[in-house]
């Protein structure tokens, strides 16, 4: 078999993304898993994390999109196991041109109870790494619809100011019990009010959880996928970026791409982010050797 190419410094940005789904295995993506790991290899990318959404254990948790396609509980639980079984192929399958890290993306909706469904799960199937993400406040989603968010923000009174700062204690409770590899899209709960200053107590429940990671080691995703969803650069949003560096936070790219023409997607953007912030160096992840799951974290010069 072809070696795998090794990270093509100095384009570091470019040869890596710790986060993606496919239509395959998630109702809101387009195309195959396979078609999303050739898709990354004709892009040259070297390092490609495969990170489909943990399956919820709640019905009342289950999005518009898996009601509408008569999906279950039971449903999501089986299509995880495909989408393990069909990423560990592939995961062999392309090891001569890819390093391909077979993950998921966590969920924290309104109890605890995901905690242990997320060590239980990653357990069970025996994952590389885990990308911890929040995606609800009070059990409603977030970055589903403007409709959705609106919800959320009239549950915790209809202040922006007091609905960013219960996402980021979510976020920090997240950090702090899931202990996940990755922290994805750290300012999320921004997607549909961007323009939104934060004040200074959103700042201080932000920078907890920053802090909460930099102790648990976690890498944080800089996320491409906000450009596309039009906010003016990638997650983090330009008045969080500079604390992560001021706080020699690890730091790795993701396209968070959901379908195969949105691979390394906005890199371009990611890259002007990250050199505007002064980012000299990117962590990525390969499989652990020797191991018949893990991954170990690799750094490279950007």
């Amino acid at each position: 078999a072809t070696a795998v190419r090794q990270p093509p410094a100095p384009h570091a940005a470019m040869f890596s993304s710790l986060h993606s789904h496919s239509g395959q295995f998630c109702k809101h993506g387009c195309g195959s898993l396979e078609e999303m790991v050739r898709s990354a290899c004709a892009k040259g990318f070297t390092h490609y994390g495969l990170s489909e959404h943990m399956p919820r254990f709640s019905e009342k948790h289950l999005y518009p999109e898996e009601i509408d396609c008569n999906m279950s509980v039971d449903g999501l639980q089986q299509q995880f196991t495909a989408y393990v079984a069909e990423a560990r192929r592939l995961q062999v399958a392309y090891a001569g041109q890819i390093h391909l890290l077979v993950g998921m993306e966590t969920e924290r909706c309104d109890s605890a109870a995901y905690v242990e469904e997320i060590a239980r799960v990653r357990e069970q199937h025996k994952l590389d790494y885990v990308v911890g993400s929040v995606h609800h406040v009070r059990g409603i989603p977030i970055d589903f619809s403007a409709e959705m968010w609106e919800q959320a923000l009239q549950a915790v009174g209809g202040s922006v100011d007091a609905l960013f700062e219960e996402y980021f204690v979510d976020v920090r409770h997240m950090i702090e019990h899931v202990r996940p590899t990755v922290v994805a899209h750290l300012d999320l709960i921004r997607l549909f009010q961007p323009q939104h200053q934060l004040s200074t107590s959103v700042l201080a429940v932000a920078h907890a959880a920053i802090d909460a990671g930099v102790a648990q080691g976690c890498i944080f995703e800089v996320n491409s996928s906000a450009v596309r969803k039009g906010l003016p650069t990638p997650y983090p949003l330009p008045d969080l970026l500079p604390y992560l560096v001021a706080k020699n936070a690890k730091l790795g790219c993701s396209d968070d791409a959901h379908q195969p023409d949105r691979v390394g997607l906005h890199y371009d953007a990611l890259a002007a982010h990250l050199r505007a912030h002064g980012v000299r160096s990117l962590y990525y992840l390969e499989r652990a050797p020797g191991q018949t799951h893990g991954a170990v974290e690799r750094t490279c010069e950007f």
